[in-house]
């Protein structure tokens, strides 16, 4: 572990070289959607009692192997909620229905005694403050039981959908199981939080070992919400993603949100969530589809977190971000989302919070040292991978000429110093865009100019990168009212 002075001179340097350069914007950041409803129990400070009875002909139907199916069993569910040494709250018993969660690594045998995860669903007029489901994770994967909480956080805080969660204590039958994480299902009750529509939700699997990904009725896909049959929103996402023709950027505009997309693929870095979308495995992700198609990415399945994950990954299975990285904008949306993560690491508070959520699992719990100790590392290892890229332009100042008929944008920006140790610029390129449309990049502009010719009247966002041979540099931003 790194000392005190250590972490002070590191956030000295964030703030001196991850700062916005002048005139530069960040990719847009939501704040996370207010807190409501049953949004109380979603709390890493809050633990809630569950008592479950699962009568013995419920019990022979649950599987006591990974492979088989999983229905969904009757069982009476009680809930309690104290605080020091009160009831606060309480619910049931209910009757429900349950069945066991969990594929490699986390399935355990429930019937033998053992710690299995659980899916709770609730009957309509029984639900506890609206919710229609639980989903309990047994957390037998992650010895410090809070790096879901963590991760998730990260998530939110970047305006990526993503759970909340607090704990439960669970009893089956009058014996102790454990502390589970009691994570936000992510259903029609939780989505509207986030998404003004839901066409579709769904869940991707285990890479192509669970069918290809580039069909979208493979297993790979599990429908959470929306139509079992209709999945033309998602065959013309892949559609889109998979077709070498040019013109990618613009053709995946339609029908993705690329920009948090890279988001959510820079948090999965950061976070070390090595099974998650943009690894190996392309693993533990949703795709959320709007109403109009348009789709946006979310993370599940967190609790190996904060231990490694890989910035640039080129398993064939998760063709998004790989053609995403391919496309010179592309690659620089994600650049800029590692840098906005980057700027904010400090921020999140994530050493408190291990040591919040800690306090209601420590009983349990392996400790949370390690996970500190990714959290004060991984920013290091960001900085010192972030100095092979060059320094973004300085000074960007835009003038319109109005002499021609159709009036142009001439660019001009000073070339930074360049320290011995930070790489020079191979060249700039110019980005623009009109009010949210895609980015068009034009290349080889000189090194201290260039020039936007048939703009069509409107108000622009026009940026300046370098280019470097790892990747472009951060960009310096201007906006541009054309006439």
């Amino acid at each position: 572990m790194g000392s005190p002075a250590r972490f002070l001179a590191l956030a000295l340097l964030v703030g001196s070289f991850l700062t916005t350069p002048s005139g530069a914007v960040s990719p847009p950041i939501l704040p996370p959607p207010p807190v409501s409803g049953p949004g109380w129990m979603f709390d890493p400070t809050v633990v809630v009692d569950v008592d479950l009875v699962i009568p013995q002909s419920s019990m022979d139907l649950i599987p006591t192997y990974m492979e088989a199916e999983r229905p969904y069993v009757p069982a009476t569910f009680t809930m309690t909620y104290s605080e020091g040494g009160q009831v606060q709250k309480t619910y049931g018993p209910w009757a429900v229905t349950l069945k066991v969660k969990g594929m490699y690594g986390s399935f355990r045998n429930l019937p033998a005694g053992e710690k299995a995860g659980l899916k709770i669903k609730f009957p309509s007029g029984r639900r506890p403050d609206g919710l229609k489901k639980f989903t309990l994770n047994n957390m037998v994967q992650d010895g410090s039981m809070v790096r879901e909480v963590l991760a998730y956080e990260v998530f939110r805080s970047m305006g990526v959908a993503a759970p909340r969660a607090g704990y439960a204590r669970v009893t089956i039958n009058g014996d102790y199981f454990g502390t589970y994480l009691n994570v936000e299902t992510m259903d029609n009750v939780a989505l509207p939080r986030w998404h003004a529509t839901t066409g579709h939700l769904y869940e991707g699997s285990y890479g192509s070992w669970w069918g290809d990904v580039a069909d979208p009725f493979s297993g790979h896909y599990e429908v959470d919400e929306g139509d079992e049959a209709d999945r033309s929103d998602l065959a013309a996402l892949i559609a889109a993603a998979r077709s070498p023709a040019k013109g990618w950027l613009a053709r995946m505009h339609g029908v993705a949100d690329l920009e948090q997309m890279t988001r959510m693929w820079a948090c999965e870095w950061f976070t070390g969530h090595w099974d998650g979308y943009s690894q190996f495995i392309t693993n533990n992700y949703y795709l959320h589809a709007d109403a109009s198609g348009r789709f946006t990415m979310m993370p599940w399945g967190t609790d190996q977190t904060f231990t490694w994950a890989e910035r640039f990954n080129n398993s064939p299975d998760h063709f998004i971000f790989n053609n995403c990285l391919r496309d010179p904008v592309g690659r620089a949306m994600y650049i800029d989302a590692l840098r906005a993560v980057a700027d904010q690491w400090l921020a999140f508070g994530l050493e408190d919070l291990a040591d919040l959520a800690h306090q209601s699992v420590a009983q349990e719990s392996a400790g949370v040292d390690d996970v500190k100790w990714f959290i004060r590392e991984r920013l290091a290892e960001h900085l010192a991978w972030a100095a092979t890229i060059p320094p973004a332009p300085t000074g960007l100042v835009a003038r319109i000429d109005g002499s021609a008929r159709k009036p142009s944008v001439e660019l001009s920006w000073d070339r930074p110093r360049f320290a011995k140790s930070v790489p020079r610029a191979l060249d700039h390129v110019v980005e623009y865009r009109q009010d949210g449309a895609p980015w068009t990049r034009v290349d080889r502009a000189s090194s201290k100019s260039a020039k936007l010719d048939g703009l069509s009247p409107g108000v622009y966002t026009v940026r300046v990168r370098a280019v470097g041979k790892v990747a472009d540099s951060l960009p310096a931003s201007v906006t541009v009212v054309v006439p």
